[in-house]
């Protein structure tokens, strides 16, 4: 058995629409049909890789494996040889599922070097651009990711519906890349003007900064923290997806319009203090301040320019704020989570830094017990003097204090 590549390969192409392409010029009428001739194939050559082959396309991807994903990249690299040519289309256009997480603990896929929040992929719908769609008839890969709203190339609004049934689009489904269910051509489709912001946010997405200061993932990080930052305030469509649009003056204005935002929260600390500074939670001032610009999903201030402007803020914060025989602001307590945060490290340095005493507990420990991550038990104050005794700086994660030995 062999596969006939399809007479044009496009990098940005996702996996589903290349699988439709593929179908079609090898002779089969629909994915179901292809991919029961592949999984026939796959259990005469290896039948545990033919196991984790699913024949929904909408399954198909490799991020959707779970305990079967060793297996299906064996089915992906065998289904390869297949191909007339030297090109492994299968794996290079698959999203894989990726070690890297965001804050707080939320994970991700991978593909052409760039890692996606997981919960950015649109799951039951996908949106097209019809005037990119009369240039060449493929799904872009980037179509599939919820922050890409308007196209870049044309400064076009995706089209999210069906203008004639009105069905949300999704070509997973129909197995159909320029047309609806309902027969109608997606190309002719009249479509409107997007705005100045939509575009640049797709800019991003697609193909990050024009300097290249900060990669394409880190944007997504800083998109996703933008999100959950914002989540009351943020406007979302009939599909329930979120206007990523006002980021863009946000983070033009970027450390001052989130500094304002933090001044008035110390503003009205005071307010709604139930005990006293020194006895609160950092958290029940500021919120996952610290926890969700942890990992974006880098820690390196020069990456990750959320967490670097929350230092920041805090630094002054203490600096503003001496020691002084009444509990202040400076004096909140910090969980093990949010000490790692501020300083760029992992939780396990954490611990290493408070059993060498670095670290001083608020409270006494019981004999053999071991501080949890969620433990408010550090002063904010005293992290933040340990930071600037050396222990961390802007040009190092400083994944490592202490050696473990």
């Amino acid at each position: 058995m062999f596969l006939i590549t399809p007479d044009k390969q496009y990098l940005n192409e996702s996996l589903e629409s290349f699988l439709i392409r593929l179908g079609e010029c090898n002779g089969f009428e629909s994915f179901q049909l292809l991919s029961g001739a592949l999984w026939e194939w796959l259990v005469d050559n290896d039948h545990r890789a033919a196991g984790a082959l699913p024949r929904q396309l909408n399954q198909f991807n490799l991020y959707h494996a779970k305990h079967s994903s060793g297996f299906r990249v064996r089915a992906f690299e065998l289904l390869d040889s297949l191909f007339d040519s030297d090109v492994r289309p299968l794996m290079s256009q698959a999203l894989l599922r990726s070690t890297v997480t965001f804050s707080p603990n939320l994970t991700s896929v991978f593909r052409a070097g760039v890692h996606i929040p997981r919960c950015f992929i649109r799951s039951s719908h996908t949106p097209v651009c019809p005037k990119c769609l009369a240039e060449s008839p493929y799904i872009r890969q980037y179509w599939h990711f919820q922050p890409y709203q308007s196209c870049h190339h044309h400064g076009v609004k995706l089209l999210f519906h069906c203008p004639s049934c009105k069905a949300n689009l999704n070509y997973q489904e129909s197995e159909q890349i320029e047309f609806c269910e309902c027969g109608y051509d997606l190309r002719k489709a009249e479509i409107a003007e997007a705005a100045f912001e939509q575009v640049a946010i797709s800019k991003l997405v697609a193909d990050g900064e024009r300097e290249k200061a900060l990669s394409v993932t880190n944007w997504l990080g800083a998109l996703l923290w933008y999100s959950r930052y914002k989540q009351s305030l943020i406007i979302k469509n009939e599909l329930d997806e979120q206007d990523f649009s006002p980021a863009v003056q946000y983070f033009s204005n970027w450390p001052s319009s989130f500094c304002r935002d933090l001044e008035g929260v110390v503003q009205n600390a005071e307010m709604k203090l139930l005990k006293n500074f020194n006895h609160t939670r950092f958290s029940s001032v500021f919120g996952e301040l610290l926890t969700s610009a942890r990992k974006l999903p880098s820690k390196d201030l020069r990456q990750n320019f959320v967490l670097k402007a929350v230092i920041g803020f805090l630094y002054q914060l203490v600096r503003d704020n001496p020691k002084t025989m009444e509990a202040n602001i400076a004096d909140l307590r910090l969980t093990v989570l949010e000490t790692a945060a501020l300083l760029t490290t992992s939780t396990e340095q954490v611990y290493r830094l408070h059993e060498e005493g670095y670290l001083q507990s608020s409270r006494r420990l019981k004999l053999h017990s071991k501080l949890r991550s969620d433990d408010a038990v550090f002063f904010l104050r005293h992290v933040m003097e340990l930071r600037w005794s050396g222990m961390a700086s802007d040009y190092s994660t400083n994944d490592v204090y202490l050696p473990s030995w």
